[in-house]
């Protein structure tokens, strides 16, 4: 009985931890750019900055790249990397959106 009282408290215990796991995997926040702003930076498209590091959705744009404000769209700004744009959130200069 204690052999099966113990298994079930580990066996709870590695529930809960898994559990822990998959809940911080949604705590990241997905923001949803509006279409003009995307429209925009595709038509308007500027120099290419070079990053040497992986960009990905998150990703924090150096102080160092002047990041473009979006006319009629406050909040967002662009770059582009390698011909592909890239919008930001200018506030915290995070990449919000990537061309697929």
């Amino acid at each position: 009985m204690k052999i099966s009282v113990a298994l079930s408290a580990a066996l709870l215990g590695a529930g809960m931890i898994a559990g822990a796991g998959s809940a911080s995997a949604q705590d990241a926040i997905i923001t949803e750019v509006p279409p003009p702003v995307r429209e925009y930076v595709i038509a308007h498209p500027v120099e290419p900055v070079v990053i040497e590091e992986q960009i990905s959705p998150g990703y924090v744009i150096p102080e160092t790249v002047e990041v473009r404000p979006v006319p009629d769209s406050p909040g967002y700004g662009y770059i582009y990397v390698n011909g592909e744009p890239v919008i930001v959130q200018l506030e915290s200069r995070r990449v919000v959106y990537l061309q697929d």
